[in-house]
């Protein structure tokens, strides 16, 4: 059962995260966004979902009071086979320069190691200098830049060589095995357990008049596609994929998280109308 940490020495204490409910965790994250690069504002149901599909271990993740005890910070973590992840870690505004974030990264880490992972990872948005510094400091290692982009809701321009290609729908109970044969080595977010977590998914399988085979799964809500995950091929068959995409939902916002910098697809997604709304660096701890 997991238990409150004392600091004695700074009267800090990290309350597990399964003490509070999801409006008072997305509360609490909200206030140490305030002045955020990228803000990214919760409320209780995104929270939920947040816990769901990142496999968020709520009692090993946790809320720090300062010595007044009031609540000063938060920090989450996920939990896979050996590896953790280190998410939603803030510091309320008027508790920062006291080393809060130092706080709840080594109780983070702490209860990682509890867990027998042998790896903690994280992502840091590039211009967080004071976040990164704090990682460095820990011993985390930058391992790639990753890119969220974005294409706005605009119908694709009509192009007759990839409406030849043949389209068929992938069944749902399909998808998980599909996704089996997916390249290695996706972000946390977009992991297959964190895609199959987030449910909602569609998929469509292409071959081209040379006889290539590619395929395309993703997440569809009424307003956004999200969480793509596209077969590795040739330039060619990720062109046909997302224009097939787009020109099945034209009028939905679609925003895809951590592509790697130097992925060959992120040239493709340029030419499709994609642009870069931010990036992040992805770092790893040997634990």
């Amino acid at each position: 059962m997991a238990t409150v940490d004392y600091d004695r020495l700074s009267k800090r204490v990290a309350i597990p995260a399964s003490h509070y409910d999801a409006e008072a965790l997305a509360a609490i994250y909200n206030e140490t966004r305030i002045d955020y690069i990228v803000p990214m504002p919760m409320n209780a149901r995104r929270m939920l979902d947040y816990i769901t599909n990142y496999d968020i271990q709520l009692e090993s993740s946790i809320v720090a009071l300062n010595d007044s005890g009031v609540e000063a910070g938060i920090g989450m973590l996920g939990l896979r086979e050996k590896r953790a992840w280190i998410t939603r870690l803030g510091v309320l505004p008027n508790n920062r320069g006291l080393h809060m974030g130092q706080f709840l990264m080594e109780r983070l880490l702490d209860n990682a190691t509890e867990h027998q992972a042998e790896r903690a990872q994280l992502e840091v948005i590039v211009g967080n200098d004071p976040a990164h510094g704090l990682f460095t400091k820990l011993g985390f290692e930058e391992i790639r830049r990753l890119l969220i982009i974005r294409r706005p809701p605009s119908p694709i321009e009509a192009n007759a060589d990839l409406d030849d290609a043949d389209v068929t729908e992938i069944a749902i109970d399909d998808i998980p095995a599909v996704l089996a044969t997916r390249e290695p080595d996706a972000s946390w977010v977009e992991e297959t357990p964190s895609i199959l977590n987030a449910g909602k998914l569609k998929g469509i399988a292409i071959t081209l008049n040379s006889g290539e085979k590619g395929w395309a799964v993703y997440q569809s809500s009424p307003f956004q596609l999200s969480h793509f995950v596209l077969s590795p091929s040739s330039d060619e068959m990720i062109e046909t994929l997302l224009y097939h995409i787009h020109k099945n939902h034209p009028m939905q916002d679609t925003k895809i998280e951590n592509v790697p910098s130097d992925h060959p697809t992120w040239q493709i997604f340029q030419k499709m109308g994609y642009i870069e709304v931010f990036s992040r660096l992805e770092m790893y701890l040997t634990l």
